[in-house]
């Protein structure tokens, strides 16, 4: 089974060269790689989770995937559960339910199959903004959550969330999930094989091991990052994670995207600034 997974495309209804992006990743999705399923970790949107004109664009966008394809929110998409939100927008309700009436829904299960050569494993997308937020929501994520890991009790799980449960940095509000919500996360999943955690959220590709659990960081589509040696964290040019699955193994590697443009300063993009007077201007 071959998933290739995307994240922080920040898509403008201005265009730039979040959309540039997006249209060339479509197009060798659908004619060079030809994927059994897509996965989009988050921050679909530019910037604001209120703009119904940027969650339009951004749809539009990734209708052009012909693969099967599951999109699950960022910050920027349903607002932020941290201590001190990214520009005072929190998580909510209503922002959950917006980014659903675009999506379908904030999380997703998939099972594998025996044609993919997955049919021992389950792919859970789930909403990391849930995560500690004390919203009614994040409740029902978890009674969902555990009645998942009790149905595919023995399986392998990819789990799929924007947010890194781990980071070199350590357990640290507005970068990862909280500690006690991640360590439940693991807990929930100890009888059911929980294989590999793909996130986005950094902008920066990253691959290693907790324990046995692989754990990827997906590149931004749109960001070309520079290197923080201070963490070990290597320079980030956009590009997707493609994941081949055969049996009972699991491979994931970087995979460049010919003709794709790197943003090294948001400030600098005219997208992003118009969407951050949108906010101020609220």
């Amino acid at each position: 089974m071959r998933i290739i997974q995307l994240s922080d495309t920040h898509i403008s209804h201005l265009g730039g060269i979040p959309a540039a992006n997006m249209s060339l990743l479509a197009d060798h999705l659908n004619h060079e790689i030809r994927p059994d399923l897509v996965v989009h970790t988050g921050d679909v949107v530019i910037a604001d989770p209120d703009s119904a004109a940027d969650r339009d664009a951004a749809k539009r966008l990734l209708a052009l995937v012909d693969a099967p394809l599951r999109v699950i929110p960022g910050n920027h998409d349903v607002g932020e559960s941290a201590d001190e939100p990214w520009m005072e927008l929190p998580v909510s309700g209503d922002r959950i339910a917006a980014f659903a009436a675009a999506w379908g829904q904030d999380r997703f299960l998939q099972e594998g199959s025996a044609a993919t050569r997955s049919a021992n494993w389950v792919f859970i997308g789930i909403n990391s903004e849930r995560l500690g937020s004390g919203l009614p929501e994040e409740g029902e994520q978890w009674a969902w959550l555990a009645d998942a890991a009790r149905q595919y009790r023995g399986k392998s799980v990819m789990l799929f969330l924007h947010k890194p449960l781990w980071s070199p940095m350590g357990s640290r509000s507005g970068i990862t999930p909280p500690q006690a919500a991640r360590d439940r996360l693991v807990a929930l999943f100890a009888d059911a094989r929980l294989r590999v955690v793909a996130n986005g959220h950094m902008h920066v590709y990253r691959r290693t091991f907790e324990g046995d659990i692989l754990t990827v960081w997906a590149p931004s589509l749109t960001f070309a990052m520079p290197a923080e040696p201070e963490y070990g964290l290597e320079a980030s040019t956009p590009g997707i994670v493609e994941y081949l699955i055969e049996d009972d193994d699991v491979h994931a590697e970087l995979r460049p995207v010919p003709g794709l443009d790197g943003v090294s300063d948001a400030l600098a993009m005219t997208e992003f600034k118009a969407a951050m007077a949108e906010i101020e201007a609220r």
